[in-house]
């Protein structure tokens, strides 16, 4: 009888173990905080560009993991949704991408036009873009992006 309480003893230990060394949470989502962010191109504000943080580090990376996103507003800022709305980014490195598409022409088509990158694509490579970003424990606001 010792031996098999022992043996489930030493089961318990182990699966205890490998919870606590589990970085996600219960319902298997990265622990995410509030973060924002702003972007601007000349000094102006940009309006309308989308912003995805792709991780740049291996915690950061593989199946589940988040690719937080944003839309700026007319003040260039954005807030990183992982999961729900606001809800913002996991802690740590971050390659960045921004795809600032141009206005709808009036009368156009809105679901057959195609709509250009306003950078020209310069940002939309998280490899190449050449923007990164870091996440603090606890989230906030994010040095600005000065394109």
């Amino acid at each position: 009888m010792q031996r098999d309480s022992c043996f489930y003893s030493g089961v318990f230990a182990i699966l205890a173990l490998a919870a606590a060394s589990c970085s996600k949470s219960p319902e298997g989502r990265l622990p995410v905080y509030p973060a924002s962010g702003k972007v601007t191109s000349g000094g102006q504000p940009v309006e309308g560009a989308k912003v995805v943080f792709y991780g740049a580090t291996p915690d950061l990376t593989g199946k589940g993991t988040p690719a937080p996103t944003g839309v700026t507003d007319a003040s260039g800022v954005f807030h990183l949704r992982s999961y729900d709305p606001d809800d913002g980014a996991p802690v740590g490195k971050f390659n960045v991408t921004i795809y600032w598409p141009e206005p709808i022409p009036p009368g156009a088509d809105t679901e057959m036009y195609q709509r250009k990158d306003r950078l020209k694509g310069r940002y939309t490579d998280p490899q190449k873009s050449g923007l990164t970003a870091e996440v603090p424990q606890g989230g906030g606001e994010l040095p600005p992006f000065a394109l």
